[in-house]
C-alpha cells in the first residue's frame, strides 16, 4: 500500500469516528502500521488540510485522540445548517423518547430502551444536541449509566412553564389473558 492510500485510509478512519475521536494505538491497529509511521501520516494530512484552501477540515488532538473538525473560518456557514436542522421537526422516535424522559425523568438510557424496546443511542444524542435533554448524574442501576431529564429549552419549545402542565397519562388496563385469547 502506498503513502497516498494510507493517508486516504487514515482520513476515512477520522471521518468514521466522528466527534468521538480515535487514539494513536487504535489507528495503528486498524491500519497495521507502527506508531511513528502513523504519526508521520497524521502530520502530512494535517499539513494538507492547513495549506489547502479547498479543504474544510483540520485535524485536532484532544485527550490523546485525533478527530476531524471543521475550519473556524467557515463557522458562519456551518451555523446556518445547524440552525436549519434544529428547526426541523422531531422524529416519532425523538418524540417518544422525549415523552418518556419528560414523564419519567430523571431516567437512564437502559430504562428508556427497556420502555421503547429499541436502541436509543442516536435519538438521545440528537436530543442532547438540540438541548432538549441533559445529563443529570448517574443512575443507581447496574453499571451506573447516565440519567437524563428534559431542559428549559424543552419547556420553551413545547410552550410549558413547568412539567406539571404536561397532560396526565391515561392508565391502560390490560384484559385478562383468558379474555384476549377467546
Amino acid at each position: 500500500m502506498n503513502n497516498a492510500e494510507k493517508i486516504a485510509l487514515l482520513e476515512g478512519l477520522l471521518f468514521l469516528v466522528g466527534d468521538e475521536g480515535i487514539m494513536l494505538d487504535e489507528i495503528c491497529e486498524v491500519l497495521e502500521l507502527e506508531p511513528n509511521e502513523v504519526t508521520l501520516l497524521l502530520t502530512e494530512l494535517e499539513k494538507e488540510y492547513q495549506q489547502n484552501t479547498r479543504r474544510g477540515f483540520i485535524i485536532t488532538k484532544f485527550a490523546k485522540k485525533y478527530r476531524l473538525t471543521t475550519k473556524k473560518e467557515y463557522y458562519s456557514f456551518y451555523l446556518k445548517l445547524a440552525n436549519n436542522k434544529f428547526e426541523s421537526k422531531l422524529s416519532q422516535a425523538a418524540l417518544e423518547t422525549l415523552a418518556i424522559i419528560a414523564y419519567r425523568g430523571p431516567i437512564s438510557k437502559p430504562e428508556i430502551e427497556d420502555l421503547r424496546g429499541v436502541n436509543s443511542d442516536n435519538v438521545i444524542h440528537k436530543l442532547k444536541a438540540r438541548e432538549l435533554i441533559k445529563e443529570v448524574g448517574k443512575s443507581e442501576i447496574a453499571g451506573k449509566p447516565m440519567n437524563y431529564q428534559v431542559t428549559e429549552e424543552f419547556l420553551k419549545v413545547f410552550k410549558l412553564s413547568s412539567l406539571s402542565e404536561l397532560p396526565e397519562l391515561q392508565e391502560t388496563k390490560l384484559e385478562d389473558d383468558e379474555e384476549l385469547f377467546k
